[in-house]
């Protein structure tokens, strides 16, 4: 068995769920991960393909099967979790926020959904919006600086999209709240709101990238219902249709797919039903780790792990049936267990 071959070919393959949870975790924007490591991890992936062909090295057996397994694995995901979108069991279609975030508008979508918040909470009773408010603004001036005007920006356009009745309640709240906060919570506020105004353009220009982390937490509900009406305004905006960015989101995702069949096929070789099950498992259990960091403010129902539970083990037949049906007894021993077996 060639390890380097099979080290060259393994390694490349966590780029695109690799750069989606950096994205969303530490705001590294994935389009920068794909220039600095997508491009040149595709290269010697292909390479090392190339290469195996060449000399005939069984491993391209395992890439070629493991491809295929993520294609259908993903698509029997698809099947459950398209299922579950419509009973509301997700929080969004999530192929449309990997394509939003693939265009690069997750700062602007990110707004979009703060104002959805303030619009919210403009309806509410005059309690229950004092309360929310001076949950959200406490929060916010704890915040590291640029995360702080980030959320203070998409707060700010919020509030210029309202009525003006609506608009000028929320603000004599907002006052009212000020005037009782610490001296230092209410000074860190009225100062990123003058930076805003002066660098922001009001919460209309650029924004920093980097999730809203800290913010008080929104039932799953009511996050999908917020972004229902965020994305389209996201696309509208940017002047993209939504066709384009679910062509994006559905080949992100399906990539995604793909690595996790070929990585599948690398360390199991032929494997087992037992083995299948138990990587797609992994693979939900790594997702429901992952989940609330990469989207903090969602307050995820205890029933959430259910649905995904179900999507990934279905994504695990195709692995196990081509994997014991179509890898060949050579392509196996060419695997991290067939090699240590």
């Amino acid at each position: 068995m060639n390890w380097v071959i099979w080290v060259l070919l393994l390694i490349p393959l966590g780029v695109p769920v690799g750069s989606l949870t950096l994205d969303r975790i530490f705001g590294i924007p994935a389009r920068q991960q794909w220039v600095i490591l997508g491009i040149p991890g595709l290269g010697v992936l292909v390479g090392a393909l190339i290469y195996a062909l060449a000399v005939g090295d069984p491993v391209a057996q395992l890439v070629g099967w493991g491809a295929l397994a993520g294609v259908l694995g993903t698509a029997l995901l698809d099947a459950v979790r398209l299922t579950g979108v419509r009973l509301g069991a997700f929080p969004a279609d999530m192929p449309q926020i990997f394509g939003t975030i693939a265009l690069g508008l997750a700062p602007r979508f990110q707004r979009n959904m703060m104002a959805e918040m303030v619009a919210a909470t403009s309806t509410m009773p005059q309690e229950e919006r004092q309360v929310a408010l001076e949950k959200r603004l406490t929060a916010v001036a704890r915040m590291p600086a640029p995360r702080r005007q980030a959320v203070m920006a998409g707060m700010m356009a919020g509030l210029g999209r309202l009525p003006e009745d609506r608009r000028q309640a929320m603000l004599q709240t907002q006052m009212g709240i000020l005037t009782r906060l610490p001296e230092g919570d209410r000074r860190t506020l009225m100062m990123t709101m003058d930076a805003v105004m002066a660098e922001m353009g009001n919460g209309t220009g650029h924004l920093p990238y980097g999730q809203p982390r800290g913010m008080p937490q929104i039932p799953m509900a009511t996050f999908r219902a917020f972004s229902s009406r965020a994305l389209p305004r996201t696309w509208e905006e940017a002047r993209v249709s939504k066709g384009v960015v679910l062509a994006l989101g559905y080949l992100w995702h399906f990539v995604i797919g793909s690595t996790f069949g070929i990585t599948y096929m690398l360390v199991f070789g032929q494997g087992s039903w037992g083995m299948a099950i138990g990587w797609g498992v992994f693979v939900w259990l790594a997702m429901m780790i992952a989940m609330p960091p990469m989207m903090p403010i969602i307050r995820f129902p205890r029933w959430f792990p259910v649905v995904p539970l179900i999507a990934h083990i279905a994504m695990a037949v195709p692995f196990a049936v081509i994997a014991l049906y179509l890898v060949s007894g050579d392509a196996h021993l060419h695997s991290l267990l067939g090699a240590l077996s």
